[in-house]
Parts: C-alpha cells; structure tokens; sequence
C-alpha cells in the first residue's frame, strides 16, 4: 500500500477552498447558486481535509445559508466594539469583534 502525502494533500484542499471562495466570488452576480454551490464545496472540502478557511476568504459568505455577500443582500452595523453582518436570506448575524492595534509598550517614569 502506498503511503498518503499528507502535507501536499492539505497543500491542494487549501488552494482548492480559496479558489473555489473566489469563485463564488466573481459568479455571485451571474448565477447566485452556483455562487452558493461552489462555497458549499469549499467549506466540505476544508472539513473533509481539516484545513481552515483562510479568514478574510471567511467573512464573504453567510456561515448558516453558505450564500456569497451580494449588494443588497447583507447589513453591516458597528457596535459596541464589533462588527454585526447580518444576512438578510436567512436572518444570521454574524459578529467580529475589532480589536485596538496594540503599539509597544510605553514606559511610565
């Protein structure tokens, strides 16, 4: 039996999600299913070869309905320190919280 290459497995799910998420990207105003099908596939993909999606690949898409963010479809609020998307095809909101940039730390005298 031939031994699996695990590290080039994961190598090509990775670039397979992130092409896949971009995809949907572009097909989001054409044909918004296979938008959302192409971001299904990506996410079975990450699962199937325990891969992370990469974060700003993430936050494009609704993590309930899978569908990709298009104009009109979406609402984002600021508040109390996040970030409130909320989908508007099926009503999941989706939270990122904004963290102050940390500058090195100043000396007191």
């Amino acid at each position: 039996m031939l031994k699996r290459d695990k590290k080039k497995e994961s190598r090509i799910a990775k670039e397979r999600v992130s092409y896949l998420i971009k995809r949907a990207e572009e097909w989001k105003n054409v044909d918004y299913e296979l938008a959302r099908r192409y971001v299904e596939l990506a996410k079975r993909i990450a699962m199937k070869y325990r891969v992370r999606i990469p974060k700003e690949l993430k936050i494009t898409y609704c993590k309930k309905c899978l569908y990709p963010y298009k104009a009109g479809k979406f609402r984002v609020r600021v508040r109390k320190g996040r970030v409130i998307i909320k989908c508007l095809n099926c009503g999941f909101e989706r939270r990122i919280p904004i963290r102050p940039r940390r500058s090195s730390k100043k000396l007191k005298p």
